[in-house]
């Protein structure tokens, strides 16, 4: 009985774990252009997209089979390559104006310093082949962070020059991390079975965050200087907000928004007029002002978005992508 347990258990966590980058299969035509990616000619419209990153007027996307498009005029126009290898690529990253680095399975992680002309593999020790990286962060100046599947934490603290596997909680902690920001009080990441840790400023251990949710956690975004909200399955989205004590301990406290929705949310991005979006399954749209509204755009799923100089969003996911003014 225990083995069927744990096979029921593996097989749900796998599920959720495919549910969240699950890719399709396109047929390209390629040719040779330099280093680790090949150009090819393959239709935005018609890619599966699961991040977006922005440079001023420089947008690169990532998605199914190591696709890469990359545009130099906000959107209006795009060229694509594609990782040799051919990982699904789940993320993305600026490090530096023109730089950036993106992750995915089969540990993969690829670097680009022309702007997503052409990517280079980055070889990290710490990774194998059979690792997913799940998400890309730039936390702070010269501060990167990677989460990924079985409890993965990499970061490198000199922009990418060198990288160091840290472990969460205990040598057994084996749960998916999808998401990792850095707060006003430490380090945070957020994964399945309702994970939530935190790593406080200035220490190296990490302890776990009672969370009010046992589903798994897609996506962790600020709010405020000392709160932020974490968002996921069936509709959920909570906010923690950490009172004000004199003990120097935090105790966190969390209520849940009333999304009316029962779709998962697989992003979310803070703008620059510190309104929420939260971004989800069928096309769904989140924002979170003094309340909680909701709308659709025509995308089967939202993956990813960023803000543009005119306060309108790129979107990317399933559908290549969408501007939301």
């Amino acid at each position: 009985m225990e083995l069927v347990r744990s096979y029921k258990k593996l097989s749900g966590r796998f599920a959720g774990f495919f549910f969240r980058f699950v890719i399709l299969f396109p047929v390209t035509f390629e040719y040779a252009l330099a280093d680790d990616s090949i150009q090819v000619q393959y239709k935005f419209e018609k890619t599966f997209f699961l991040d977006i990153a922005r440079s001023k007027d420089n947008l690169i996307s990532v998605g199914e089979r190591g696709l890469v498009f990359r545009s130099k005029n906000l959107g209006k126009s795009w060229e694509s390559i594609q990782i040799k290898e051919k990982p699904t690529l789940t993320s993305i990253v600026f490090t530096n104006k023109k730089t950036a680095i993106a992750v995915g399975h089969k540990g993969g992680a690829y670097k680009t310093t022309n702007l997503g002309k052409s990517f280079t593999k980055i070889n990290i020790s710490q990774t194998k082949t059979e690792d997913s990286l799940l998400r890309i962060r730039l936390v702070d100046k010269n501060h990167i962070v990677i989460v990924g599947a079985w409890g993965l934490l990499i970061e490198s603290l000199d922009n990418g020059k060198t990288w160091k596997k840290h472990k969460i909680i205990s040598p057994e902690f084996d749960w998916h991390l999808y998401d990792v920001i850095k707060s006003s009080f430490g380090l945070l990441a957020v994964g399945e079975a309702g994970t939530l840790v935190l790593r406080k400023l200035n220490e190296v251990n990490w302890k776990k965050i009672d969370s009010p949710y046992q589903g798994s956690y897609f996506g962790i975004v600020k709010g405020g200087k000392n709160n932020f909200y974490v968002y996921g399955m069936r509709g959920n989205i909570f906010e923690f907000d950490m009172p004000k004590i004199k003990t120097g301990n935090f105790k966190f406290v969390s209520k849940s928004l009333k999304t009316d929705t029962r779709s998962t949310w697989m992003s979310g991005l803070k703008l620059d007029n510190n309104s929420l979006l939260f971004f989800g399954d069928g096309g769904l749209i989140g924002k979170k002002t003094k309340t909680f509204t909701r709308k659709t755009v025509p995308l089967r799923v939202v993956n990813s978005g960023v803000e543009l100089n005119d306060g309108s969003v790129f979107l990317v996911g399933m559908d290549g992508g969408f501007i939301l003014d």
